[in-house]
């Protein structure tokens, strides 16, 4: 009869057998090289080590190279060069130090690279030493000559210890103020007058009304217009809200987003998550409560901060982007894709940097702004306005700065410094601001708080009231503009949802009952923004301005994915496309998909399949003839393609594409 176990008792947990030691110390291994650092920061510790081997491996050959002249001879304190070449292998030598030395002295001498190279160049030698053979070779350096044995670990030899000070020296020596070599960071004000000026260029009424009729521009210049000023005003604000290097923010994709979220009673309050993966690695990540590398945000509206309202911008920039593609988002879309010069738009190709760059330069030149704005200056600006810039009552709090911006409790406090108090400094001890009519006094208190609790003075009274009766005077003497209204329109006080999207609405009256938009917090109801001008297109080619291209919302041809099977994935989109990404095979495309105005966003792509199946097609379908053929199939389908082509030449056919010089075999890259 089985026992039966008491109730409220319980079972004894099965003892597991003790593993081997091999399996131990495997485990062990395994888990120092997962915790130790973080991922990103083990790949450049893996590339400095790479670039240190390149290094060596060139100083030898120029060595053994000079010791091969005629009468060449060894110098005093001549290096031996089959030593010293293997100076960066197991088990370290007594060059290995002079060799780490040498690197040190190129990258950051000789070429002149920063201190940051230094400190990453020793530490990745450092852990990769530490780590060698367990924890044979960590601790203080010492070279034993009579044994010929070094213990310890190179990297903290004293000739590469004493480098890396001077190099720190030299970057530091023109004071602290010279040493902030970190990215301008953005404030809320700029923000303020870069939105203004995006939505003065490009109101964002016209993305709302392009979803609200469910028409996406046809317009070249127009629709490039509107996807750039979307997509930047969404990334900007978003960048400045979560602290993101612009990197991490372009990585971004759908899957990372919970949207439709709702609060707790009484309130509701609406929101979305937003998760962040990857975080560029902590120094030190002991203490960090959340994930190892991700953090998920809750982004609520900000109606009191309309530039700075990454809820409204995204929510408005996701519907128009999903508009423009023809389909809703996929979990591995990003959420800023690649958006060719033709106006097609790469779901499945996050936004490059060099573009990203390029974006805000292109709206900080536009706003009159005359700073430079780089790949840290949204997290610099954003982490600095919750910390002391925000209105009173609404300061966050360090611990609260420390867990936003994924910095680990036990990380250097230079890094935070080097956001925060660098330029709380410089505004407490600076006195440039002494001829402002209202003294701020910064050096009396917290961002000089002391002003905001003081009594009103009856002179900032007098001043206040002067400006007011200055306004009123403008406003009585400005005529009304004449504005047409269809219908009646009642003041925004509410979100709906449509799908699976929650976007700005506005309650309408009449009869019209279908979709219900409001206009974004940017769009006040007491400002008319300027239609864009002419001269303020993003096409600057004239005889692009004067040929109006015709594009259809949702055609595109995906990039093929690279590897050896890319050709066999070129097969498939012409014979059965990709449901998935909602590609109809490309044979039953009708005639005006890649024809007339599409002839440019979709003609060539459609014919380069067509080739490549053609070709698999007079092969039998036969795979290995295929590529037995065309060898050059495994390696890259612009290749693929000129083979095609030549084979087709010298079997007397024509497959180039012709223009009014002739044909033209120019390959269009996936």
């Amino acid at each position: 009869m089985a026992r039966v176990q008491k109730k409220g008792t319980k079972g004894k947990k099965k003892k597991q057998a003790s593993a081997s030691t091999a399996d131990l110390g495997r485990s062990t291994r395994e888990a120092r090289a997962t915790y130790t650092n973080a991922k990103k920061t083990t790949e450049t510790y893996d590339g400095y080590l790479a670039r240190g081997n390149t290094f060596l491996k060139s100083c030898v050959a120029q060595r053994r190279k000079e010791e091969a002249r005629e009468g060449w001879v060894h110098p005093e304190g001549h290096i031996d060069t089959n030593l010293l070449a293997k100076a960066f292998s197991k088990p370290p030598n007594k060059y290995s130090a002079t060799a780490l030395e040498l690197f040190i002295t190129q990258k950051c001498l000789v070429e002149n690279l920063k201190k940051s190279t230094t400190e990453g160049i020793h530490g990745a030698y450092a852990k990769y030493w530490d780590t060698m053979d367990g924890d044979k070779y960590a601790g203080e350096y010492h070279y034993d000559e009579e044994l010929d044995k070094v213990s310890g670990c190179p990297a903290r030899a004293g000739i590469v210890a004493s480098l890396v000070k001077i190099i720190k020296i030299r970057d530091n020596e023109k004071g602290a103020a010279a040493t902030r070599n970190h990215a301008e960071a953005i404030s809320a004000e700029d923000m303020k007058v870069m939105m203004d000026w995006s939505e003065s260029v490009c109101p964002a009424s016209k993305l709302i009304e392009a979803v609200k009729m469910g028409v996406a521009p046809q317009d070249l210049a127009e629709r490039l217009l509107l996807l750039k000023h979307g997509q930047m005003r969404a990334f900007g604000s978003s960048g400045f809200n979560l602290w993101t290097r612009n990197f991490e923010l372009c990585g971004l994709q759908m899957r990372d987003l919970t949207l439709n979220c709702v609060g707790p009673l009484p309130f509701n309050h609406p929101y979305f998550k937003i998760l962040l993966e990857g975080r560029k690695g902590w120094q030190h990540k002991q203490g960090f409560e959340s994930k190892r590398e991700s953090c998920e945000y809750n982004m609520y509206p900000q109606a009191d901060l309309p530039a700075l309202d990454m809820y409204n911008f995204l929510l408005t920039w996701i519907p128009f982007y999903e508009l423009c593609i023809g389909r809703k988002l996929l979990p591995e879309d990003y959420i800023f894709p690649y958006i060719a010069s033709n106006g097609v738009i790469h779901p499945d190709r996050e936004m490059t940097l060099q573009m990203c760059q390029n974006l805000i330069t292109e709206f900080t030149e536009g706003a009159g702004l005359q700073k430079t704005y780089t790949t840290h200056s949204f997290r610099r600006g954003g982490a600095q306005y919750r910390f002391m810039f925000a209105p009173l009552g609404k300061r966050w709090s360090l611990s609260i700065v420390r867990w936003w911006g994924g910095w680990a409790t036990g990380e250097h406090v230079d890094t935070l410094m080097k956001y925060l108090l660098d330029s709380l400094q410089s505004y407490e001890t600076g006195h440039g601001d002494a001829l402002c009519p209202v003294p701020l006094e910064a050096d009396k208190s917290f961002m000089g708080d002391h002003l905001l609790v003081r009594p009103v003075a009856t002179e900032e009274f007098r001043t206040v009231t002067s400006q007011i009766i200055t306004h009123l005077t403008k406003l009585s003497l400005t005529p009304p503009a004449c504005v047409c209204v269809h219908g009646s329109q009642d003041v925004p006080n509410s979100m709906a949802s449509s799908g699976h999207h929650q976007f700005p609405a506005s309650a309408t009256t009449g009869r019209n009952t279908g979709a219900i938009l409001r206009l974004p917090s940017t769009a006040q109801p007491n400002r008319t923004p300027t239609p864009p001008a002419r001269d303020e297109s993003p096409i600057s080619n004239p005889t692009q301005l004067s040929e109006r291209v015709e594009i259809i919302p949702g055609v595109v041809i995906p990039n093929l994915k690279k590897g050896d099977k890319a050709w066999l994935d070129a097969v498939r989109q012409w014979e059965y496309g990709d449901p998935v990404k909602g590609l109809t095979p490309l044979r039953d495309w009708p005639c005006e998909w890649y024809s007339g105005g599409m002839r440019k966003v979709t003609g060539s792509k459609r014919s380069q399949r067509k080739l490549i199946f053609d070709e698999y097609e007079r092969l039998q379908r036969s795979e290995a003839e295929f590529v037995k053929l065309y060898p050059v199939a495994h390696r890259r389908i612009s290749s693929l393609i000129l083979a095609i082509r030549e084979t087709n030449k010298s079997r007397g056919v024509i497959t180039g594409r012709r223009s009014k010089r002739g044909v033209d075999s120019g390959v269009d890259s996936d």
